[in-house]
């Protein structure tokens, strides 16, 4: 009898011990996940910061005859809550750059989709809207769809201000092309980004799927 209550009480604080530790290798595997999340999330953050303060310099009053296109930087060329066209000198190097920064619902070729792509291109000697695309771009992976709709994250991906700080709507996109979208693009001077990334991981503890959500605001500068 002695010898089997000894090993019940063993058996008892095996399991517990176990149990523990199952739960902290499930603890700390949430917790790189969140901190790749994290991470992912503030690259992308700070890159569209730091490129949103670039977007439209050198612009066409830094020139006393801004004939050549590839020198000058537009600024914002084509927004919508989804997706942002700029040009801006982004890499610090003297030359423009096309930088295109939209989010990709799906892609039969890629998993990790929906995601956010980046792409920077120098620009050409051609209209801003004749850029070639680049094939290589950076990619910020299992994005939880921006929007206010059912399913999706509860703010969209972009969202632009005045300067009073007002909403500027462009819920159906704006471009250069129309005297109308170069005043819209004019009239923002604040654009917010709005980021939330979901992983198909469930957090041991409340068993929801992790999620991490990050907001900046950027100010145009020209």
């Amino acid at each position: 009898m002695e010898v089997l209550v000894s090993l019940a009480i063993l058996g008892t604080v095996t399991g517990a011990v176990f149990e523990q530790i199952n739960s902290m290798q499930k603890k700390s595997a949430s917790e790189a996940v969140n901190v790749d999340l994290t991470q992912q999330s503030r690259d992308f953050v700070n890159q569209t910061v730091h490129d949103l303060h670039m977007a439209g310099y050198p612009g066409p009053g830094m020139y006393a005859n801004p004939q050549r296109q590839l020198l000058v930087a537009y600024g914002l060329i084509r927004v919508s809550p989804t997706e942002i066209l700029m040009e801006g000198d982004v890499n610090n190097d003297g030359a423009v750059e096309s930088v295109d920064i939209s989010y990709v619902a799906s892609d039969p070729n890629d998993p990790n989709c929906p995601c956010i792509r980046r792409s920077a291109q120098p620009k050409i000697e051609a209209d801003s809207f004749s850029q070639p695309t680049n094939p290589f771009y950076t990619e910020t992976q299992q994005v939880f769809p921006p929007g206010t709709g059912a399913g999706q994250s509860g703010e969209n991906l972009f969202a632009y201000y005045d300067q009073n700080g007002n909403p500027v709507d462009l819920s159906t996109g704006s471009d250069r092309s129309t005297l109308q979208g170069i005043a819209n693009l004019a009239s923002i001077r604040t654009v917010k980004i709005n980021l939330s990334l979901l992983t198909n991981q469930r957090d041991p503890q409340t068993g929801n799927f992790l999620r991490t959500s990050m907001s900046a605001s950027s100010r145009l500068n020209y």
